[in-house]
C-alpha cells in the first residue's frame, strides 16, 4: 500500500512540474496537466485519508479562501443570470484557486515522500527545460518580427511576469544545488538572457522590477554580498542594456514620459494613462460600494464617475476586462471581503517564507505582490496556474543533502 501512495505522490509531483514546463509554450496543455496533477492528488488524499491531521493554519487555506470568495460572489450576485454574465473569469479563477489550494496541501502535507526520489534534480530539470523552451520561443518570435514577445499567452504583460518569476526560481535552483562552478556560470547566463527577453516583452513593470527581484533573491539566499560575481553580472547586464537601448529601452522611456505628460493634461488615451484612469475609477468605486458589485454594476458606476471626471474616460473601455491591479480588482468586485482575502494571502506567504527562511517561496510572494500592482495574476488563467504550482513545489524547503 505504501508503494501505491508513494507512486501517486510522485505522479502528481511530476505532472505539476510538467505544467510549469508548458506554461509559456502550450497553455491548454498546461491547464490539462494542472488538473491531472490535482486528480491524482485527490486520489492520494482519499487513499491516505486516515493519516491526515489538518494543521491549524496553512498557506493552502489562504489560497482556497480567495477561491471560495470568488465562487460565492459569482453564485450569489449572478444567480439569476444565464452563464453568469461577465463573471465567468472570476468563477473560473475561483475554481482554479481551490484546485490549486488542494494541490498545495497534498504536495506539502505528504512531502516526506520527496525523500524517495531525487526531487531536486526533477525541479532543476523542469525549470531549466521551461526556461530553455520559453527563451527559444521568444527568440523565434523576435526573429519573425513580432513587436512584443508574448510566447503562447497572447498577452505580453502576463508573459513577462511569468517568465521573470520562472527565471528567478531557476537561478535560485542553480545556486542552491550547485555541484561545480558551471552552475554559477549557468546562473549568470540565465540572469543576462532573462533580462534581455523581459526587455523584448516591452512590459515596463517587469523591466523595472526583474533585476531588483533577482538581486533580492540572491541577497536573501546568501545573507551576504559576494561583490566580484555581482560586479561581473552587472557589467554584462550593462552591455545587454546598451545593446538593446536604442531599439527597446529608449522608446519605452520616451513613451512613458509622454504618456505621463498627456495624462497630466487630461488625456488618458494611452497604455499608462488608461491604467491611471482604471486605478482612479476603481478606487472611487470601492469607496462608494465597499461591499461588492457585479461587473455590470461596476461599469455603470464607472460611467457615473467619468461623467463627472471625463479625464478618466478611457477607463470605461477596459473596466469590464479588469483593473490592472490585483487588490483593486478584488475590492471593486468582491468588496472588503475580497480585498482582505488577498491581503491575508500576501501577508501569510511573506511571513511564512521569512520565518522559514524559504527563499523561493519569498520570491514567489514578492513577484505576485509586485506584478500584482499592474495585473491580475489571480485571475489570468496561465498565471494563476503557474503561481499556484510554484507554491506547491517550493513551500517545502529544498535540502541539498545527497545532491
Amino acid at each position: 500500500m505504501e508503494k501505491i501512495e508513494q507512486r501517486l505522490y510522485f505522479v502528481s509531483f511530476l505532472l505539476a512540474i510538467s505544467a510549469i514546463v508548458l506554461t509559456l509554450m502550450m497553455t491548454s496543455r498546461q491547464r490539462e496537466l494542472f488538473y491531472f496533477s490535482f486528480y491524482i492528488a485527490m486520489i492520494g488524499l482519499f487513499v491516505e485519508r486516515k493519516n491526515i491531521r489538518l494543521p491549524k493554519m496553512d498557506i493552502s487555506y489562504a489560497i482556497i479562501l480567495i477561491g471560495l470568495v470568488k465562487i460565492i460572489w459569482t453564485l450569489v450576485l449572478y444567480r439569476h443570470m444565464p452563464d453568469y454574465g461577465l463573471a465567468g473569469p472570476q468563477l473560473d479563477s475561483g475554481k482554479k484557486l481551490i484546485v490549486g489550494g488542494v494541490l498545495v496541501f497534498y504536495l506539502n502535507y505528504f512531502s516526506h515522500y520527496l525523500t524517495t526520489f531525487n526531487y531536486r534534480q526533477y525541479l532543476l530539470t523542469g525549470f531549466a527545460l521551461a526556461f530553455v523552451l520559453a527563451t527559444g520561443y521568444g527568440i523565434y518570435q523576435v526573429y519573425h518580427s513580432i513587436e512584443r514577445i508574448d510566447f503562447s499567452t497572447n498577452r505580453a504583460t502576463v508573459a513577462a511576469y511569468i517568465y521573470s518569476t520562472l527565471s528567478i526560481l531557476l537561478v535560485y535552483l542553480l545556486i542552491k544545488l550547485k555541484k561545480n562552478t558551471s552552475y554559477y556560470v549557468a546562473a549568470a547566463a540565465v540572469i543576462i538572457i532573462s533580462f534581455l527577453i523581459v526587455i523584448m516583452t516591452g512590459t515596463r513593470a517587469a523591466v523595472l522590477a526583474h533585476l531588483f527581484l533577482m538581486l533580492l533573491m540572491i541577497l536573501f539566499h546568501f545573507r551576504r554580498i559576494h561583490l566580484k560575481p555581482i560586479l561581473i553580472v552587472l557589467v554584462l547586464l550593462g552591455l545587454v542594456g546598451m545593446a538593446t537601448y536604442s531599439k527597446y529601452i529608449k522608446p519605452k522611456i520616451e513613451q512613458t514620459s509622454e504618456e505621463i505628460m498627456l495624462y497630466q493634461k487630461g488625456d488618458d488615451l494611452s497604455s499608462l494613462g488608461s491604467r491611471f484612469s482604471l486605478w482612479k475609477v476603481g478606487f472611487d468605486i470601492f469607496l462608494q460600494h465597499p461591499f461588492g458589485n457585479t461587473v455590470e454594476a461596476r461599469y455603470a458606476q464607472a460611467a457615473e464617475i467619468i461623467a463627472k471626471a471625463p479625464q478618466n474616460k478611457t477607463a470605461l473601455t477596459y473596466i469590464n476586462v479588469h483593473l490592472h491591479d490585483e487588490l483593486l480588482e478584488a475590492a471593486s468586485l468582491q468588496g472588503v471581503v475580497g480585498l482582505l482575502t488577498v491581503f491575508f494571502f500576501y501577508g501569510y506567504i511573506t511571513m511564512k517564507s521569512l520565518v522559514d527562511k524559504n527563499t523561493p517561496l519569498l520570491m514567489i510572494g514578492c513577484c505576485m505582490i509586485v506584478y500584482g500592482l499592474t495585473d491580475v495574476l489571480l485571475t489570468s488563467p496561465e498565471s494563476v496556474i503557474f503561481y499556484l504550482v510554484c507554491i506547491a513545489l517550493f513551500k517545502k524547503q529544498i535540502s541539498t543533502k545527497n545532491c
